[in-house]
């Protein structure tokens, strides 16, 4: 079942400033922040920084109540590589315990020097970017490469499916987000023992018939993870349902497929579907929603329907470096395990590259939309 998760949130009385310096709190427990993003830009991608990091001043303002101290200053990074060299050489970030940014990928060479040359931790939300991961060891990335999310996707498959049929549904798209879980899985399955087989879904039901099961249940992996490629698939599983009437399926899919859910969440369900995923807003959570709620009081409006919600992703990440950094201070690379966080949406397993490198957060989930209309957040022991 859903994984029981809590936070702390509360009103937070500071507008959105660029530079932004909140006054700190008599504590002895201070932490200082940066964030260097495209706060400026006037654009959907802009926009979508301003409310991270008022996701991140609601964390800073969680952290203020429970009596720790919080510096904070933000800064328009521009979006070029000589905007963030320009930004760096006037900036006076050298004494921050933790930075945030950039967004774009030519910038990160320059701000990951700068915090190795200063010893602050560098966090990368959003770029899945790793070459700079290696011989810098205070780098967090966020966002794992592809390979490393879809790595773990596979070991999902052989624990959850080791004596089903599975079965790969060609598209007719060219995908390589799709191509690749193909490849892996099909590797992982074949270590396994299990022979995939694959077919197309605009296939006649005579060929369906050759590669179905009736004697376990089929699982269908979609090559692509488009909305109309699932339509598609979809379409077909309900007129497969009335040919092989003793047929049982299941579907497995992709992270994108959460941002369909709204349109299709009767056909997840009905197909028993399993989603691998990093993160995953539950709006079964009360907190999640009251989280939203007071994010509305805030800044006078909603948080915005993206896809993931950028005011929990700010307050996750925020949430868990402050806290950390406040209880652990420069021992917070050897209490990582340690760090008390419940996520709104965004779980964190940061996982060290080498012993001269950095940390990538290699989390990931399988959401199971459950034939009984309940969601199950399935999870594997990382410790």
């Amino acid at each position: 079942m859903t994984k029981a998760r809590h936070t702390f949130f509360y009103l937070l009385a500071a507008l959105l400033m660029m530079p932004l310096a909140l006054p700190a709190q008599k504590s002895s427990r201070s932490v200082r922040m940066g964030v260097l993003l495209p706060l400026k830009e006037k654009s959907s991608r802009g926009a979508k920084m301003v409310e991270f990091y008022q996701g991140l001043l609601m964390a800073v303002d969680s952290m203020k109540h429970l009596g720790f101290s919080v510096d904070v200053t933000a800064l328009h990074s521009g979006v070029l590589a000589a905007d963030m060299d320009s930004l760096l050489a006037t900036a006076t970030l050298g004494d921050c315990d933790v930075i945030f940014g950039p967004l774009d990928a030519p910038q990160l060479p320059a701000l990951a020097d700068y915090c190795h040359l200063h010893d602050i931790r560098m966090v990368v939300p959003f770029s899945s970017v790793s070459a700079q991961v290696p011989s810098h060891p205070l780098h967090y990335l966020v966002n794992a490469p592809r390979h490393i999310v879809q790595r773990q996707a596979t070991w999902f498959a052989q624990v959850l499916f080791p004596k089903e049929n599975f079965v790969v549904i060609k598209s007719g798209e060219k995908n390589d987000e799709g191509g690749m879980l193909v490849e892996r899985v099909r590797m992982g399955m074949d270590e396994c023992g299990l022979y995939v087989r694959q077919i197309s879904v605009n296939a006649s039901d005579e060929a369906f018939a050759e590669v179905l099961a009736e004697d376990r249940k089929n699982v269908l992996l979609l090559d692509s993870p488009t909305l109309p490629a699932l339509n598609a698939l979809l379409a077909k599983l309900h007129q497969l349902k009335k040919v092989f009437p003793n047929c049982q399926f299941s579907l497995f899919g992709y992270p994108a497929w959460q941002s369909y859910a709204s349109q299709v969440v009767n056909d997840l369900y009905e197909f028993d579907t399993y989603i691998y995923t990093p993160f995953y807003r539950d709006l079964g959570n009360r907190k999640v929603l009251s989280v939203e709620e007071q994010f509305q009081q805030n800044f006078d409006r909603a948080v915005s329907p993206s896809f993931p919600r950028y005011a929990l992703f700010g307050f996750d990440l925020g949430f868990y470096f402050l806290s950390g950094l406040a209880e652990y201070g420069d021992d917070f690379e050897s209490n990582l395990s340690a760090i008390s966080f419940d996520p709104l949406q965004n779980p964190l397993h940061f996982q060290k590259q080498g012993d001269a490198d950095g940390y990538i957060n290699d989390f990931v989930q399988v959401v199971h939309y459950t034939t009984y209309h309940v969601i199950e957040l399935l999870y594997r022991n990382l410790e």
